[in-house]
């Protein structure tokens, strides 16, 4: 992984941290602060790192994001409920033992609509439902998906 890329990032990532997957791909697993297709402000996993320059804080991966990479962290020191969960809906079903990472109690059905429901809150500057409440976070999506829709198609909501 030492080939330069000394292309512009398009994805921005911190915290992050490397994972091996049970075929033996690494993958960047973080919050993209920026993430030109999902525009950023979640937790998202990468396709497998062909590149990666620690130091310089820069990765390649081999859908051809560039990534800029803040802090490292750890599976075991993701800093919140939040990215917990989205490493083990995310990351967890791929590593060679899934138990191994960090465990979505309850529904995970809900657990992902609660996800969702946190990055569309940080992108409306809106307080997310609590993850204890599956028919507030139903509640939130259906109320808030068309604004979010509107944001991230480069409309203006009402």
């Amino acid at each position: 992984m030492n080939v330069c890329d000394d292309r512009r990032p398009d994805a921005t990532m911190d915290p992050w941290c490397l994972v091996e997957l049970g075929d033996g791909d690494e993958v960047l697993f973080g919050f993209a602060v920026e993430h030109a297709r999902t525009g950023g402000l979640s937790w998202v996993r990468s396709t497998a790192v062909v590149w990666l320059d620690e130091t310089a804080g820069r990765a390649r991966t081999a859908s051809g994001r560039r990534y800029a990479l803040g802090r490292r962290t750890t599976m075991a020191d993701l800093p919140t409920e939040e990215a917990r969960i989205a490493f083990a809906l995310l990351v967890g079903p791929h590593l060679a033992d899934p138990d191994a990472g960090p465990p979505v109690d309850g529904d995970p059905a809900a657990a992902a609509a609660w996800v969702a429901a946190c990055k569309v809150a940080r992108h409306l500057g809106l307080d997310a439902p609590p993850l204890s409440d599956p028919a507030a976070v139903a509640r939130f999506i259906t109320s808030n998906i068309e604004s979010y829709a509107l944001l991230r198609s480069g409309r203006r909501p009402s």
